[in-house]
């Protein structure tokens, strides 16, 4: 009886420091401060923000002036092979240089950050093999010249941005980065979305390169 009850004395004994231990540790960072604490810790540092992107390297990297902050594992439109975006419906992924032209909340890719696509280059191109018209060419043109978003509905396309994947049933931090699976967007894991989300701004230049 006596074993018994030292017995039961002791799982009482670590019962209990298990539960003050727990009320005591540190719970896991949210995602919401670890973001934050990443977004601080590049505002230390100087230079502009730019983002490059290697197509045949499977990369985004993250450079604050000419340093490179942070490269992530991508992967790109379905006609990855075929090269660069020439028009709508390809799943190529545009090579250039480009700006982020808006940031929204995406039920489908739960973090967008649009990209400038066409560019002046694209549309010149566009304009010179017949799909698009002048006036589409100079509508391009000027929002450019504006830094704002060009037509997106255009026979060049559009809608190409830098996001991640929300399916449902499935939690945000599962990862969807293992094969060429977009119409020609960049798509990275959420978690590193929210990086990058929480640190670009509307103009940030992007690098697109083959």
């Amino acid at each position: 009886m006596g074993r018994i009850r030292r017995h039961s004395y002791f799982l009482i004994r670590l019962f209990t420091a298990l539960l003050l231990l727990s009320c005591i540790s540190p719970a896991p960072e949210a995602p919401a401060l670890k973001t934050d604490l990443f977004a601080d810790r590049l505002s230390s540092l100087s230079g502009q923000l730019r983002l490059v992107i290697w197509k045949s390297q499977y990369t985004l990297t993250l450079y604050k002036g000419d340093m490179p902050v942070k490269t992530y594992r991508a992967v790109f439109g379905r006609g990855f092979l075929d090269g660069d975006k020439r028009m709508q419906g390809d799943r190529r992924t545009p090579e250039g240089d480009f700006y982020v032209c808006t940031m929204n909340h995406s039920k489908r890719f739960y973090k967008f950050m649009g990209l400038s696509y066409p560019d002046l280059k694209h549309a010149a191109e566009g304009l010179q093999s017949g799909r698009i018209s002048r006036p589409e060419y100079f509508m391009i043109k000027r929002a450019l010249e504006e830094r704002q978003q060009p037509p997106w509905d255009t026979q060049l396309g559009g809608a190409v941005g830098i996001h991640g994947r929300v399916l449902e049933g499935a939690t945000t931090g599962r990862s969807f980065v293992g094969m060429n699976w977009t119409d020609g967007c960049i798509a990275l894991d959420n978690a590193d979305v929210d990086e990058l989300f929480s640190v670009v701004t509307l103009g940030t230049p992007v690098t697109i390169l083959p």
